[in-house]
């Protein structure tokens, strides 16, 4: 796969739908850098998530090796003149009571890597995948606009599986939003590729923009 030319990209721009809350119809809208929503890759882009839920994964088995099994250390019993099999010790994985053979370990053994570069593609990727489905539009925050769970229900009505994607400066917005459970609202520089690649429809805050903008930049 060609890897694109980025100073080409970035001198174009991309038009977004404008969704003003507390209007019912807004037809404004906005350009932004083309390379924030960039060219579809969803090769990247699964490799990239499921780096990251390995990442997250949170191991809690944990088996012992036959060197890490308390006792064991005297031979069982003669090495011949018995008529028994010949043993070395108690804590050999065939014994009940002895170490396990490649079970789960608590230490992460083998981890994926995906480069700065490649995780950007794909953050971009995954956001042309919406404007591809017309998905995708800037949520626009007036000062004047009442932040209360029954005022923002409006206008978030008929809607599932919304994501919401916020800046930090707006938290009264993240505390209205949390209690409706069509909506999902994650910060900006918290957001995974997973919950843009799950949800229906995504609005960014135009507060997020720069933030978004610095994830998706090459």
């Amino acid at each position: 796969m060609k890897t694109p030319d980025t100073k080409k990209e970035k001198g174009k721009d991309a038009t977004l739908p404008v969704r003003v809350l507390g209007m019912k119809i807004s037809k404004d809208t906005l350009a932004v850098p083309e390379y924030i929503v960039g060219v579809e890759t969803p090769a990247l882009i699964a490799r990239a998530i499921h780096t990251t839920h390995r990442r997250m994964r949170i191991r809690k088995a944990h088996t012992k090796e036959r060197a890490e099994v308390q006792g064991g250390g005297r031979k069982p019993w003669k090495q011949k003149g018995t008529g028994r099999s010949r043993h070395g010790s108690s804590r050999s994985p065939v014994w009940v009571g002895g170490g396990i053979t490649f079970g789960p370990r608590s230490r992460k053994t083998s981890i994926r890597k995906t480069q700065l570069r490649e995780r950007r593609r794909a953050f971009s990727g995954v956001l042309a995948m919406h404007v591809q489905n017309a998905s995708l539009m800037i949520m626009r925050l007036e000062k004047d606009t009442p932040i209360k769970t029954k005022d923002v229900t409006k206008d978030v009505a008929g809607k599932t599986g919304l994501l919401v994607i916020i800046d930090e400066s707006h938290k009264p917005l993240e505390r209205a939003m949390r209690n409706i459970p069509t909506v999902r609202v994650r910060y900006a520089h918290k957001v995974l590729l997973s919950d843009i690649m799950h949800a229906h429809e995504v609005w960014v805050d135009e507060a997020a923009l720069p933030i978004i903008q610095n994830r998706c930049s090459l």
